[in-house]
């Protein structure tokens, strides 16, 4: 049992489309967010660290050529710096910061020996990165000088990218979510012309087709496919309404007979011989119910590719030959005579000789009841494949019936006159699709009708002394 969908499954297409988008969307926007954040602080680190940089090493300078660290810090202009000595006592300071050290005893020790920095430090005059470097002044001893730079501009900076992004990303993420959904219906409303032309295809008018959009998309392609069916399933419908109103009215006329025979039987005093001949109509229209029956389940079960057949590789002589010997008696009823052409041994097709036998009976009972002359049975290789041909002597099929010929109760006579009930073709076509075969029809250019199937051909089997005896070319059962 398939699991039932989700919540979110629940949802309309459109919706879980624009829920998705904007999922991708927030990543996309977060992930880009925080990328320009770091590149943003890291590019003001730089011109900090540069800056920095450059002004210790003026300072530096400073204190090379004036071995006095107070008159030093007063000529560079500093706002945050300080002088330190090896002991990391603190020798000079800049009024901004005076009285408080920007670096412990440690770093100052640190500095003096080699470059420092501290990324942010608490000061009087603010939080400021600091820069500390060696320097040793002109007959003096080496000290450490610090050099401060105040990070309010720098951490100002940030703060306003950081409200723009709150800001910004939120309203792009609302205004593409608004666009993809827009889309989404755009996309999909060419799907919704189509359930709507879906729904006014019912039962009783199957041949309106959906809209289909000229968009070169898999959408178009769908459309056109849903059209495909719907042609394929109106045929199918037709064939079916066809079928059932040809089976009613085959059916009508035994019942009718059936119900007539036996209310005069019924009726009054009658004679064993007039009984006996109401039971024999009844018989035969019974036993037409029953071949009509019959015939249909066949038809069925084909149509649903649900045909028994067995396949096995069978010599085609001996299936015309067969079907030679059990028509020979109903043809010498009527004065006529059917004729097997077994030709030479080795053709061997691959088929259920049962369902083959059964089709070559059609055949032959259609030849017997339609045409004139000798039936002859032939059989024939050709490129893969075994023909089993079945002709006659008479007038042929009509011209309008010949494409139709296979179809279900397709006959020639309009009124439905005989006894036939028109499916016998029909399942000769159904029994040789059902084997990879087909069944084929044509008039003879010097009169009479020639059908045919058409069956897969298999190797011959090894024979030893049949194969040696000359069978003659042509044999009446």
């Amino acid at each position: 049992m398939p699991a039932s969908p989700s919540g979110f499954g629940r949802l309309p297409i459109r919706l879980r489309l624009t829920i998705a988008f904007a999922g991708v969307l927030t990543l996309v926007l977060a992930v880009g967010a925080v990328g320009l954040y770091t590149e943003f602080e890291g590019d003001l680190d730089d011109v900090i660290e540069q800056d920095l940089d450059s002004r210790s090493a003026d300072m530096a300078a400073l204190l090379r050529a004036n071995a006095e660290p107070a008159a030093a810090l007063a000529e560079s202009g500093e706002r945050v710096a300080q002088v330190f000595g090896t002991d990391g006592r603190l020798l000079a300071s800049t009024r901004a910061v005076s009285g408080r050290p920007i670096l412990t005893r440690m770093e100052a020790r640190r500095a003096a020996r080699d470059k420092l920095g501290v990324d942010r430090r608490p000061t009087a005059a603010g939080d400021v990165r600091v820069r500390a470097v060696r320097a040793r002044p002109d007959g003096g001893t080496t000290v450490a000088v610090a050099v401060g730079d105040p990070l309010a501009s720098r951490d100002e900076s940030l703060e306003r990218l950081r409200e723009l992004l709150i800001i910004a990303a939120p309203l792009a993420l609302l205004l593409a979510s608004y666009a993809g959904y827009q889309v989404a219906g755009a996309a999909l409303r060419p799907v919704e012309r189509m359930r709507a032309g879906a729904e006014r295809i019912t039962e009783h008018d199957t041949s309106q087709r959906l809209p289909v959009p000229a968009t070169n998309d898999e959408i178009e392609a769908l459309g056109h496919t849903l059209n495909e069916l719907l042609t394929r399933l109106d045929a199918a419908l037709a064939r079916e309404r066809r079928l059932l109103a040809d089976a009613s009215h085959e059916l009508r006329t035994p019942l009718t007979v059936l119900r007539a025979e036996v209310q005069v039987a019924l009726r009054g005093e009658r004679d064993a011989h007039e009984l006996r001949a109401a039971l024999e109509s009844v018989g035969e229209e019974s036993e037409r119910l029953s071949r009509l029956a019959d015939d249909l389940l066949v038809l069925a079960r084909a149509d649903q590719g649900r045909l028994p057949i067995r396949r096995e590789a069978v010599d085609a002589a001996e299936l015309i030959d067969a079907a030679a010997g059990r028509a020979s008696a109903g043809a010498g009823v009527l004065g006529r005579r059917v004729l097997a052409d077994v030709g030479p041994a080795g053709t061997i097709a691959l088929a259920d000789p049962d369902r083959t036998g059964q089709a070559l009976d059609n055949l032959v009972a259609n030849a017997l009841a339609h045409g004139r002359g000798d039936v002859r049975l032939a059989a024939r290789r050709s490129e893969g494949r075994v023909e089993l041909h079945v002709t006659d002597e008479g007038d042929g099929f009509p011209e309008e019936l010949l494409p139709r010929a296979f179809e279900r109760f397709s006959r020639g006579d309009p009124g439905r006159s005989g006894e036939g009930t028109g499916l016998g073709l029909a399942i000769v076509a159904a029994i040789a699709r059902a084997q990879g075969g087909e069944a084929g029809a044509r008039n003879l250019p010097g009169g009479g009708a020639d059908v045919w199937i058409s069956l897969p051909a298999a190797s011959a089997p090894s024979r030893e002394a049949d194969d040696t005896a000359d069978r003659p070319p042509l044999r009446a059962p």
